[in-house]
């Protein structure tokens, strides 16, 4: 069975949680992901995505030059270990409504499941099988 480390991305993007909500959407733009880690100090606190902001700007209750990240980021509870499988992950994807899962490797941080990612490895699973 497939694990989550095998399709995980291992480049971790992250940001302060006193930035302003621009400046995440900024790095997200740069580094074209949709979703940073969010960091006091050394320790991931949560997590900022695309989506959080999109729907908050747009709802108009988040001006992005004044919120500050910590205001808007979600609060960092669903991780998965690098060992588990696929169809763990895509439990926590379906149950969580969610579309990022933080990989640990004994407890820390290592990597980032996305949708992506899931979409990468049926790719890949389809090909297998294709004749």
């Amino acid at each position: 069975m497939s694990k989550v480390g095998e399709y995980m991305s291992t480049q971790i993007f992250s940001t302060s949680r006193d930035k302003y909500a621009y400046e995440a959407i900024d790095e997200m733009y740069k580094n074209k992901v949709s979703a940073l880690l969010v960091k006091e100090g050394e320790e991931y606190v949560g997590i900022i995505t695309k989506t959080d902001w999109m729907f908050l700007v747009l709802k108009g209750e988040c001006d992005p030059k004044i919120m500050k990240i910590s205001s808007v980021m979600t609060k960092l509870s669903n991780t998965i270990d690098e060992n588990q499988t696929i169809s763990e992950v895509c439990t926590i994807i379906e149950t969580k409504k969610i579309r990022h899962v933080p990989v640990t490797r004994d407890g820390l941080i290592v990597g980032m499941f996305s949708v992506k990612d899931l979409e990468k490895y049926y790719l890949q699973l389809h090909n297998k099988t294709d004749f």
